[in-house]
């Protein structure tokens, strides 16, 4: 009889499971998909990896080239059977402007358990949805201006002989730079601090108190988000090396974006007095601003620390990974690298670019959005409807598909960039797709209202730094012997996943020549 109590308990709960499981596939039209034991957006998925049962973070890209049956639905659905909830995915570039194009309109938002890393530090442009983003991008839009993107041609020169001569390179031999990826990374750190928060930043980094530099600790940040969501705040106290690291990191972030706000909050002070004295214009000025700004364009100061991190990640992390990403193609594909560098040596064969020689460099561009097709920086756009809405899909056939008010949407960036009903023969690096385009086609970006406010100062920032690099060195893949560059190229950029928060190419190795 002891047995009965755990019978029942157990098929009480088996009961439950099965009812659960049902409802949510209701909940998706029974949209076919997946049927994991967790949803990939659930810390549980992403604590597990992309594995042949868990999905994970990565499985875009782990499973890219069989996603969506192959690519022949535009919508699937995943329904966990134990742990998330259900949403509907599409890899389809015309379904996700259906759903996005008109987001002003339709009240689309942020689901804030998907958003809780963005939100640690406070609300932000990119986690705020509806007329609170509208307040913050007001804000800040206004920072990004001619003038900012001309400092921005005139910091990344700066910034690039810093780094040569920081780096040491010798003429005359080849130099094997192991973990490229970190001199882009830094190189856009500096120039978001700079360009558009006003903060000087050197390539040699200056000893520090605390022994971790502003950027070091961003870094850290950023790749530490999801531990900081799971493991309790207790946990840091113990004398764990890496705890320690994480928790110092983390306080050091904090000290440091007080710090820059009370200078800042200082400087706009002293400049009252002076009404001759013109207030500084860029984003961290406009934010310290809005905290004394009555009305809807007000903030706290934990939105500004809010928006501060997120600006600061969003602007070097994802420029960083694509220029690493494009150097890593053009090193393999040496075609590629002399087309580009043909047209720099026409545009800027000695001189130093101005914005208006950038804009005669199409193919370099193209280069630089064909890595980004490649590896989306960005590798969801997830939205929660608030009221159903009805999409046509062509794949498997053409119908039209009514999606429920609660529905939790995603646009796979990946896939939809990988997808060869759009981008025929999807796993090679081939810029000249990209050639002719109109700017409102290249959807790496995002689509609509909430595509990436810092598209502009991204592609300035990376064709500015490819140019003057590719000018004066040659770049080469360490390719091993009896090795293909087909091989090479596969075992090497085959390797990506999330780098911190955003999404990229693992570490590369590249053999640099000074030109002659």
């Amino acid at each position: 009889m002891s047995y009965v109590p755990v019978s029942v308990v157990a098929f009480a709960t088996i009961t439950f499971t099965v009812y659960r499981f049902l409802d949510a596939r209701n909940s998706v039209n029974c949209i076919p998909g997946m049927r994991p034991l967790f949803s990939p957006m659930s810390l549980l998925g992403a604590a597990f990896g992309t594995r042949w049962w868990n999905p994970g973070l990565n499985w875009a890209w782990v499973w890219r080239e069989t996603a969506f049956f192959n690519h022949t639905h535009d919508v699937i659905s995943v329904v966990p059977l134990i742990s998330g909830g259900s949403s509907v995915y599409t890899c389809s570039t015309d379904v996700a402007r259906q759903i996005l194009a008109t987001e002003g309109k339709t009240q689309l938002f942020k689901p804030r358990h998907i958003v809780a890393g963005l939100l640690l530090w406070g609300e932000n442009i990119v986690a705020a949805s509806g007329d609170h983003w509208r307040r913050h991008r007001r804000i800040v839009a206004p920072a990004l201006t001619s003038k900012t993107y001309a400092l921005v041609v005139a910091e990344t020169i700066a910034t690039y002989k810093e780094m040569v001569e920081g780096e040491s390179w010798k003429a005359g031999e080849d130099n094997l730079v192991i973990d490229f990826n970190r001199l882009p990374q830094k190189l856009a750190l500096i120039l978001i601090a700079h360009c558009g928060f006003g903060l000087p930043m050197p390539w040699v980094d200056a000893p520090t108190e605390n022994g971790l530099t502003f950027g070091q600790s961003l870094t850290i940040v950023t790749e530490t988000v999801i531990p900081r969501l799971i493991i309790p705040s207790w946990l840091y106290k113990l004398p764990i090396k890496r705890l320690r690291l994480i928790e110092q990191a983390w306080s050091g972030l904090g000290l440091y974006m007080h710090t820059f706000i009370e200078s800042r909050k200082a400087e706009q002070h002293e400049n009252t007095t002076d009404p001759d004295d013109k207030q500084r214009g860029d984003i961290l000025s406009r934010l310290v601003a809005a905290m004394y700004t009555e009305g809807k364009l007000n903030l706290s100061e934990q939105e500004v620390i809010g928006n501060i991190f997120t600006l600061m990640f969003a602007g070097h992390e994802t420029t960083a990974a694509v220029i690493a990403a494009t150097l890593g193609f053009l090193a393999i594909h040496e075609d590629e690298q002399e087309r580009a560098l043909t047209e720099i040596l026409k545009v800027i064969p000695k001189s130093d670019p101005t914005i208006d020689d950038l804009q005669k460099l199409p193919y370099l561009l193209a280069c630089f959005h064909e890595s980004m097709r490649i590896y989306p920086p960005g590798v969801v756009v997830v939205r929660e409807l608030t009221d159903d809405i009805a999409i046509t899909v062509k794949r498997p056939s053409e119908e039209t598909i009514v999606l429920r008010q609660g529905t939790l949407v995603i646009v796979d960036m990946i896939a939809l960039h990988h997808n060869p009903a759009t981008f025929p023969e999807p796993e090679k690096f081939k810029p000249s797709r990209w050639v002719g385009i109109p700017e409102h086609d290249v959807t790496m970006f995002g689509f609509g209202a909430r595509a990436c406010i810092g598209r502009k100062f991204s592609q300035i920032e990376a064709l500015c730094f490819l140019a003057l690099f590719l000018r004066d060195w040659k770049i080469t893949a360490p390719i091993a012997a009896q090795e293909s560059r087909q091989e090479y190229e596969k075992r090497v950029m085959g390797k990506a996943g999330l780098t911190g928060l955003a999404f990229g190419v693992g570490p590369l190795s590249l053999k640099l020549e000074r030109r002659k």
